[in-house]
């Protein structure tokens, strides 16, 4: 009987890092939408193949656009969201 307790126990503690997993992996993808709409608006959708890559403490941008401005506009545009991180811009100007 007490392995069946144990197990049990045991099986909710993963189901709930499991549902905790989930939520972070939801929220970083929410955040890194929400970037990717933030530098479209903000840039006029200046960038092209924008993509966004969010670490621990870093997010990087990469893409294509046909200005420093317009490179400078998308890093300016996620300043305030991204507060606790550092903002790599790594959008080729062509």
């Amino acid at each position: 009987m007490q392995s069946t307790v144990h197990h049990k126990s045991k099986s909710k503690r993963h189901f709930r890092n499991e549902i905790k997993q989930i939520h972070e992996e939801l929220a970083q993808k929410e955040f890194a939408s929400t970037i990717e709409r933030l530098v479209t608006k903000n840039t006029c959708a200046g960038v092209q193949s924008l993509k966004v890559n969010l670490e621990p403490n870093r997010v990087t941008l990469t893409g294509i656009c046909e200005s420093y401005y317009v490179k400078q506009l998308a890093q300016q545009s996620i300043m305030d969201i991204a507060v606790d991180r550092e903002i790599v811009n790594e959008i080729a100007v062509i």
